[in-house]
C-alpha cells in the first residue's frame, strides 16, 4: 500500500523520514516483539521529485507498506488526534493513494528484514567520499624487499624492481578504493586507445604495512608490503549492455594469472608493489587509508635497485644448480625460492655451505633446509641469511649427533597408514612447496611405499591459500582452464622432476586436491607411470564413457585409509542380496563381517595406534575400501570364523583376478565412539520453521555455555569436556587427567590435597573452552543433551528371515534402534521413545523426521542388532529407506543425528524431499585421462555446494517464510544437484540460483568477517541471530614463549620436581626407580638434544599449518596440544582441513617421541624391565620439560613425557596385581 506524505521539510533526507516512521511502526500496536518469529515491519520511503536547488525533496514523499491491511491500520492510527508523525520536529500530512506499488518491491518488503536507516546513511555518505578520491600513478613496480649482505642491522631494506609498468602516452594507472569489497584497485589502460583495462587488486587484509617517501629523482612513492601476490583482472574498456542488470553485471571481469609474458616470468617470485605517484601529495593517500580503515603509511626511505634476481638467465642457472642435488634437498632449496623466503642472490651466498652439507649427509641436509625455512620466518632483523643458516646447521647437527646413537634401538617401521608426504600448492601466480609432513596414505602409495618420494599432493588454491570464491562480476573460467588445466594435463616440474596427474579421492575433489607422481623404475614391474597404476586398479569398463563416474571409481583407490588385515578369496563373498527396491535400497552400501574378523582388524589398528588399547569396547562397524567395493561392514554375530559378506550395492568396479586371491581390507573409519550431538546453523533454521521455539535454543545454549565455563571446576567435568569435543587427543590430555585424578589431584576449586597448579595444563583447558565457545557462537554448534551423532546401519533382520531363521525380531517402519556405550566403560544406554532423526546438510524441512526408538530388543527373539553399539539401526522394510528420506542419505558411512530432547522435537513435520538426480553426462566414447582432468577443472569452477547452502541460510533468515520460502525450496533442489555433481558430472546452473533481495547480511555472518562494518549487517530476528548475540567469547592470550618466534619467559627458579603433579606421582615413581633414579641432574641434562629435536619439529608444525602467512596467525604451542586453531577465518572448511592436518602431523610427532625416543613399549606382553626403562626415560623428560618450561616447546614436551609416566605406572600396577597389560 502507498501513502502520500506531504508538508515535509525540504531538507529532510530519506533516512530521517524512515527513522520517523520506524519509531511508530516498530512499536505496539503494529509490532509485538514477544510473538514467535516476530520481526520489525519493513517498509520503503521514496522521494519521487527532487527539491529546489540541491535539497533532497520537494516537500512530498511516498511511504510504501508491504500489505493493505497493515497500511489501513496505520493510516487510521496516524490520523487520530495526538498521533501525528513528525519529521525534523515538523508535522507531516498523510493521504492514501490508489496506486498499487510494484509487485517485486512488495515481495521484497514482505520477505526481507528492516535495515537501520542510520547505518545505510553512513554507508552512502562514505561511498560518496571515496568516489571523490583517485590517485594517479606514473609507474607501477613489482619486486622484492631485500638487504645486502654487509648492511648494518639498522639499515632500511632496499626494493629490487623486477618488473615495471610505465606509460608515456598516458598515466600508468589510477589507485582507488572498493569499499564494499574491502580492496584497493589499480586500474590501468587508456580509454581512448585501449580496448581493455587491466586491474591489480589488493585486498586490504593482504597489506602487512605501507610506507611512503621521495626518491633521489624527486618522485613521490608508496610501498605496499604484502603477505601474498595481488590478483589480476581484465575487463573491456566499454562494456555492451543487454538491459538486464543481473546478466550484464555477471562475469564481465576476467581473472588473469599474470599481466603479460614478462610479468609471468617474475610474478611468482616478485609480488611486492611500489607505486610512483603523479603528484607529490600525501593528503589523498591519507584520506584513502582513513576511509579504508587501514593505518596511514609511515614515512620511510626505501631506495630502488634493478637487481634482476629473477630474470630468465639467472633462474636457469639457479635451477640447474638446484637439480644437481638429491631430490629431497632440491625440493627444500626450491621451496625457499618459490615460497618467497630467499631470492637468487641469497641462494648464491649459501651455495658453498649447502654443497658441503649435501656432500657430507644428504638426508641431514634436507632436514636442515626444512628447519631453515622456519628459522628464516622468525629471524631477527639484524641476523643475515648466511648467519641464520649457519645457526640452523649447528643446532641440527648437535641434535643429530646426540640422537644418532639411539636410532639403532628405535622400534620397527612405523605404520603405513601415514606417510611423510611432499605438498605442492598451485595458485594463480605461484607454485608453493611444503613438507614433507604426515598425511594419511592410500592403497596406491602403500603399494609403492619405498617409492613414496615420487608421490606428491597438489592443491589448487587462491593466492591466500584458501578455496576460490569468485565475486559475481569476475569470471575465473579462463584462469582455471589455462593455468590449472595445463598443469593437470601436462604435469608440473618440481625441483627437476616432472610430476603428472595420477588421481584424486572424493574428499580431495571437494578440496581441489589431487595426487601427482613422477615415473620410476620398479625392480619387478619395470617403469611405473600414472597410466600403469590406474590400469592396475581394476576394470572400469562399466563407467568408462562417463568421466565423472570413471574418476569416482578411480578415486576409491586414493581415499585416505588405514591398512588392516588381508583375507583370502574363500574368506569373503558377494552373495548377500540388497534389501528394498531401487533407487531407495535399505542396505545401499552395507555388508557384514564376523566377530572374528572384526577382532583381527581391531588388533591391527591398535598396533598402529597404541592409545586405542585403553578401550574395552570394540567397534560394531567399519567404513571400508576393499578391491572394487566400498561402504560399511557391520558385525553379524551369526557369522563364524573370519568372514566378510558384501552386497551388489557396494560393488563399484571389477578388480583384477590376481588381486582377489588375497586382498587387504582398508579402513576409512572405525566407528568407536558415539559422536557428540550438536546443533548447527541449517538445523536450527529448519527446526525453528518446524515449530521449535527460539527460547528452547537459547535455554540449550545457556546450559551449554555454563557447562563449558564451569568445566574447569572439577577434574571429572574437565575430562568429560575433552572427551565430548575430542580435544587434546594427540597429546593424551584426557588420559593424563584421568590418571592424575586417580592419584588424588583435583582442580583448585575442588579442595583436594593435591591441587592442579600446572599453568600449561590450565591454559590448555582455557584453549579448549575457547574453541568450544567459538563453535557455539560462530557455527551454532551447541551440544545437545539426550542426543547422539551415529553412523547409520540397516537392520539385517529381514535377511535373517530370508535365510530361514525363526523367531526373528526386526524393526518396523518408523522405528530405529540405538544403544550408546563409551568405549572405556561397561555401561550402556538404550535410546527409547519419540525422537527426531536427521542428516546434514539439513537444507529441506523434510530432512528432519520423527521416529520411535524401541529401546532394548526382546531377549527371547533372534535380533541382528542386539550387540551393536554406537550406531543407529534403521528399518529395512517399507517402500523407501529411512536414510534416503534424510537429505538423500544411505548406509555406506553416512552419520545421522538422533535427538531425544523433547524441547527440540518438531511440533510438525513435512514430507521428505524427492529429487531426480537425472542421467549422468555420457560422452558416448571411452573417457581419457584428459577427460577426467577436464572434469576436475570444471568442478573447480562449478563447486557451489557451500555457496548454495550459504545462500539458502541467508534467504531463509530474510524471508518470513523461512526454509519454506519458494526460493529456499529451489535452493534445496540445487543443493542436491551440487552434492550429486561429483558422481553424475552435471553442474549446477548458477543462472537458476535465487539471490538475496538485500545487500546486508544477517549479523550471525559476522563470524566469517575479520573486519565487520555495521552497515554490512542487520540484526537477525531468527533464532540464529539470538544465539549469536547471546554469547561473547573472550580471546585467550598465551605468553610470547608459546609461539615459535616468541620471547622466552623468565627462567624457572623453583626446586626441580616440587610442583603438585610431580609430588602426586613421586612416591609411586620412586618405588620403581629408587630415589637416585628420580633425581638425576646429569641424566636430565642429557635429554637436551631430544628436546631440541622435538622443539624444531613443533615449530615446523606451528608454521606449516597456520591458516595464512600472516605473522599474527602462527599457531601457538597450546593450539597444537589441544588440537585447535583459534585464528579468524572466512572459510570454516579451510580451518577444519588445517586442523585435521595439524592433528595428524602432531600425533605422529608425539608417537615418535613416546615410542621411538622414550621407548614406551607397544607390545601387550611388555616386560617389567621394558616398562621401568620407559618410566625412567619419561620421568627424566618430564623433569627436563618442567625445568625449561620458560622456553617454547618445553611445556608440551613435558606433557608427552607425563603421558608415558602415567601409562607406565598403570601397566606396572597391572603387572603387580597379576593382570595382563592393557596395552
Amino acid at each position: 500500500m502507498e501513502i502520500q506524505v506531504s508538508d515535509l521539510s525540504y531538507s529532510a533526507t530519506k533516512w530521517e523520514v524512515k527513522r520517523a516512521f520506524a519509531a511508530v511502526l516498530h512499536k505496539e500496536p503494529f509490532f509485538h516483539a514477544d510473538v514467535h518469529k516476530a520481526r520489525p515491519i519493513n517498509f520503503e520511503v521514496q522521494f519521487r521529485e527532487p527539491g529546489p536547488g540541491s535539497l533532497p525533496n520537494n516537500g512530498t514523499a511516498v511511504l510504501i507498506l508491504p500489505d493493505r491491511m497493515l497500511g489501513d491500520r496505520f493510516f487510521r492510527w496516524a490520523i487520530q488526534p495526538g498521533n501525528r508523525i513528525r519529521v525534523l520536529g515538523r508535522k507531516v500530512w498523510l493521504q492514501t493513494r490508489d496506486v498499487r506499488p510494484p509487485r517485486g518491491l512488495v515481495e521484497t518488503l514482505n520477505k526481507t528484514p528492516f535495515i537501520d536507516p542510520t547505518l545505510e546513511e553512513e554507508r552512502e555518505e562514505r561511498i560518496t567520499r571515496i568516489g571523490q578520491i583517485g590517485i594517479i600513478l606514473d609507474a607501477i613496480q613489482f619486486g622484492v624487499y631485500f638487504r645486502r649482505q654487509n648492511d648494518p642491522p639498522t639499515a632500511n631494506r632496499l626494493f629490487s624492481n623486477e618488473y615495471e609498468i610505465r606509460r608515456w602516452d598516458t598515466f600508468s594507472g589510477r589507485l582507488c578504493l572498493d569499499y564494499d569489497h574491502k580492496l584497493l584497485r589499480i586500474e590501468m589502460g587508456n580509454c581512448v586507445t585501449d580496448d581493455t583495462s587491466d586491474h591489480i587488486v589488493v585486498d586490504l587484509a593482504n597489506i602487512k604495512k605501507t610506507g611512503y617517501g621521495v626518491d633521489a629523482a624527486g618522485e613521490y612513492y608508496v610501498c605496499l608490503d604484502l603477505y601474498c601476490p595481488p590478483r589480476f583482472e581484465r575487463q573491456a574498456m566499454y562494456r555492451s549492455s543487454t538491459g538486464e542488470g543481473r546478466k550484464d553485471n555477471r562475469g564481465f571481469r576476467e581473472r588473469l594469472p599474470c599481466l603479460d609474458k614478462s610479468h609471468q616470468a617474475v610474478g611468482p617470485f616478485a609480488f611486492q608493489v611500489r607505486l610512483v605517484l603523479n603528484e607529490p601529495k600525501s593528503k589523498p593517500l591519507r584520506m584513502l587509508c582513513e576511509e579504508a580503515g587501514i593505518r596511514p603509511p609511515s614515512k620511510v626511505q626505501i631506495d630502488v635497485q634493478n637487481c634482476c634476481f629473477f630474470r630468465l638467465e639467472t633462474m636457469r642457472v639457479v635451477r640447474e644448480w638446484i637439480q644437481g642435488f638429491t631430490w629431497p634437498v632440491a625440493f627444500q632449496l626450491e621451496a625457499l625460492l618459490r615460497n618467497g623466503l630467499l631470492n637468487t642472490g641469497d641462494l648464491y651466498d649459501l651455495r658453498a655451505d649447502v654443497e658441503e652439507l649435501h656432500d657430507a649427509d644428504a638426508d641431514l641436509a634436507a632436514d636442515i633446509l626444512r628447519h631453515f625455512s622456519e628459522k628464516l620466518q622468525a629471524k631477527s632483523r639484524g641476523e643475515t641469511v648466511v648467519d641464520c643458516f649457519k645457526r640452523t646447521i649447528a643446532g641440527d647437527k648437535a641434535v643429530e649427533e646426540s640422537l644418532s646413537a639411539e636410532d639403532a634401538e628405535v622400534p620397527g617401521p612405523r605404520s603405513k597408514g601415514t606417510i611423510k608426504c611432499y605438498h605442492v600448492i598451485v595458485t594463480p601466480t605461484r607454485v608453493l612447496l611444503e613438507g614433507p609432513y604426515d598425511t594419511q596414505s592410500n592403497r596406491v602409495v602403500r603399494k609403492y611405499y619405498d617409492y613414496r618420494e615420487n608421490f606428491v599432493r597438489v592443491e589448487f588454491r587462491d593466492e591466500n591459500r584458501m578455496s576460490f570464491r569468485w565475486p559475481k562480476e569476475v569470471s575465473g573460467r579462463s584462469l582455471i582452464e589455462q593455468r590449472f588445466g595445463t598443469i593437470l594435463k601436462r604435469g608440473l616440474d618440481v625441483a627437476g622432476r616432472l610430476f603428472r596427474f595420477l588421481g584424486y579421492s572424493t574428499s580431495g575433489l571437494r578440496e581441489h586436491t589431487a595426487w601427482f607422481m613422477s615415473d620410476f623404475e620398479h625392480p619387478e614391474e619395470g617403469l611405473v607411470t600414472p597410466d600403469k597404476i590406474r590400469s592396475d586398479l581394476g576394470n572400469f569398463s562399466g563407467v568408462h564413457t562417463i568421466p565423472s563416474k570413471y574418476a569416482a571409481r578411480i578415486a576409491q583407490a586414493f581415499s585416505g585409509t588405514d591398512p588392516s588385515v588381508r583375507i583370502r578369496r574363500d574368506q569373503w563373498d558377494e552373495k548377500l542380496d540388497d534389501l528394498g527396491q531401487k533407487p531407495y535400497l535399505h542396505t545401499d552400501g552395507q555388508g557384514t563381517i564376523s566377530p572374528g574378523l572384526r577382532d583381527e582388524i581391531w588388533d591391527v589398528l591398535v598396533k598402529a595406534q597404541p592409545d586405542l588399547a585403553r578401550l574395552t569396547l570394540k567397534p560394531s562397524a567399519f567404513q571400508i575400501r576393499f578391491l572394487g567395493f566400498k561402504g560399511i561392514v557391520v558385525v553379524d554375530e551369526t557369522l563364524e570364523g573370519v568372514h566378510m559378506r558384501l552386497r551388489p550395492s557396494m560393488h563399484k568396479f571389477k578388480a583384477h583376478d590376481h588381486d582377489e586371491s588375497e586382498a587387504e581390507i582398508e579402513i576409512a573409519k572405525a566407528f568407536i565412539y558415539p559422536g557428540t550431538a550438536r546443533l548447527c546453523r541449517p538445523l536450527v533454521m529448519v527446526l525453528e520453521d518446524l515449530g521449535v521455539r527460539k527460547e528452547a535454543f537459547l535455554t540449550l545454549q545457556d546450559r551449554a555455555k555454563a557447562a563449558v565455563v564451569t568445566a574447569s571446576d572439577t577434574m571429572a567435568t574437565t575430562i568429560e569436556l575433552l572427551r565430548k569435543h575430542d580435544l587434546g587427543h594427540s597429546f593424551g590430555l584426557r588420559w593424563i587427567l584421568q590418571h592424575l585424578q586417580k592419584a588424588g589431584m583435583g582442580m583448585p576449586r575442588e579442595g583436594q590435597q593435591r591441587v592442579m597448579d600446572n599453568e600449561f595444563v590450565l591454559r590448555l583447558i582455557k584453549y579448549a573452552q575457547s574453541h568450544i565457545l567459538r563453535e557455539i557462537k560462530h557455527e551454532a554448534r551447541v551440544p545437545i543433551p539426550n542426543a547422539h551423532q551415529l553412523v547409520g546401519v540397516a537392520d539385517e533382520g529381514p535377511e535373517y528371515v530370508k535365510r530361514g531363521l525363526d523367531n526373528v525380531f526386526h524393526l518396523k517402519e518408523g522405528e530405529i534402534f540405538a544403544c550408546i556405550q563409551q568405549p572405556d566403560s561397561d555401561e550402556c544406554e538404550y535410546v527409547k521413545g519419540l525422537v527426531s532423526i536427521s542428516r546434514s546438510p539439513h537444507i529441506h524441512p523434510g530432512d528432519v523426521q520423527r521416529v520411535k526408538a524401541i529401546g532394548k530388543p526382546p531377549d527371547d527373539m533372534v535380533c541382528f542388532f542386539r550387540h551393536l553399539r554406537n550406531v543407529v539401526v534403521l528399518p529395512s522394510v517399507g517402500d523407501r529407506s529411512l536414510a534416503s528420506c534424510l537429505a538423500g542419505g544411505d548406509v555406506d558411512g553416512d552419520e545421522f543425528l538422533v535427538i531425544k530432547d523433547p524441547t527440540l522435537l518438531p511440533t510438525n513435520c513435512t514430507a521428505p524431499a524427492e529429487y531426480d538426480a537425472g542421467p549422468p553426462r555420457d560422452l558416448g566414447r571411452p573417457s581419457t585421462i584428459d577427460d577426467i582432468c577436464d572434469f576436475f577443472v570444471e568442478y573447480m569452477q562449478s563447486d557451489v555446494v557451500g555457496l548454495v547452502a550459504d545462500q539458502h541460510l541467508m534467504i531463509a533468515d530474510q524471508s518470513k517464510d523461512g526454509t519454506f520460502d519458494r526460493d529456499c525450496m529451489k535452493l534445496a533442489i540445487l543443493c542436491s544437484q551440487a552434492v550429486d555433481y561429483p558422481k553424475n558430472g552435471v553442474p549446477v546452473d548458477l543462472e537458476k540460483m535465487p539471490h538475496t533481495r538485500i545487500r546486508a547480511k544477517p549479523d550471525w555472518k559476522k563470524a566469517e568477517d575479520d573486519d565487520p562494518r555495521p552497515s554490512d549487517y542487520y540484526e537477525s530476528t531468527r533464532a540464529l541471530g539470538a544465539l549469536f548475540r547471546n554469547i561473547e567469547v573472550k580471546p585467550v592470550h598465551p605468553p610470547s614463549s608459546s609461539y615459535p618466534n616468541g620471547t622466552p619467559d623468565l627462567p624457572v627458579r623453583e626446586v626441580p620436581l616440587s610442583d603438585s603433579i610431580s609430588l602426586a606421582l613421586q612416591r609411586r615413581v620412586e618405588r620403581h626407580l629408587g630415589r637416585d633414579g628420580v633425581h638425576d641432574d646429569k641424566a636430565v641434562a642429557a635429554l637436551a638434544p631430544l628436546f631440541r629435536y622435538y622443539a624444531e619439529e613443533l615449530r615446523y608444525i606451528c608454521l606449516t599449518h597456520a591458516l595464512s602467512d600472516h605473522a599474527d596467525v602462527r599457531l601457538s604451542e597450546e593450539e597444537v596440544a589441544v588440537g585447535t586453531i583459534l585464528a579468524k577465518c572466512a572459510q570454516p572448511r579451510w580451518r577444519k582441513d588445517r586442523m585435521h592436518r595439524m592433528r595428524m602431523h602432531a600425533g605422529q610427532l608425539v608417537r615418535q617421541v613416546k615410542h621411538a625416543r622414550l621407548k614406551a613399549p607397544v607390545a601387550k606382553d611388555a616386560t617389567e624391565e621394558e616398562l621401568v626403562g620407559a618410566l625412567r626415560r619419561a620421568w627424566l623428560a618430564w623433569d627436563y620439560g618442567m625445568r625449561n618450561r620458560a622456553v617454547f616447546g618445553a611445556r608440551s614436551f613435558s606433557l608427552i613425557a607425563l603421558g608415558v609416566v602415567c601409562d607406565m605406572l598403570e601397566k606396572l600396577a597391572n603387572l603387580e596385581n597379576g593382570e595382563t597389560s592393557t596395552d
